[in-house]
């Protein structure tokens, strides 16, 4: 599972890194690029807005073992970079990506399969009601992602 955070948290001792995102997603980032610039740490970056996601594909596809990747972004496009960077073998130990803006969960209903989406404006006691069949969910930390979305229990009132 990907683990998105809300902050990035630096990395020592790669080889290289890489820093991803778009214009909010550089300002996320702006204390581990002078961390890295402090340290003359071998670093690139990639902006989001600037380059479209072939290109970005392209550039993260050339990197060698030991690459660490910080990616922060919004969304759709942290949802595409999770893809890529999935497809081409970056796995937890080697990324960080960042949330930008507020969260949209998808949860699966665990009674009726259907799948909501919830702002991170859900009820004070914690719980959501299914848009489809109306049962109130406890939203859990498990994640699907084939279906692209985390499991809301049913809660029995």
């Amino acid at each position: 599972m990907t683990d998105i955070k809300n902050k990035p948290i630096f990395q020592p001792g790669k080889k290289h890194y890489i820093l991803c995102g778009d214009d909010l997603g550089f300002k996320r980032l702006h204390s581990i690029k002078e961390i890295l610039m402090k340290g003359l740490l071998s670093f690139e970056e990639i902006h989001l807005n600037s380059k479209c996601i072939s290109e970005v594909d392209e550039v993260l596809g050339k990197q060698k073992i030991g690459t660490y990747l910080y990616a922060a972004a919004e969304g759709e496009k942290l949802r595409e970079i999770i893809g890529l960077a999935s497809k081409l073998g970056y796995s937890a130990q080697e990324s960080q990506f960042i949330r930008i803006g507020e969260e949209q969960k998808s949860i699966f209903c665990s009674k009726c399969h259907f799948i909501s989406m919830v702002n991170r404006s859900i009820s004070p006691d914690g719980y959501m009601i299914c848009t489809s069949c109306g049962f109130k969910l406890e939203l859990s930390d498990h994640y699907s992602p084939i279906k692209d979305a985390f499991f809301g229990y049913v809660v029995e009132s």
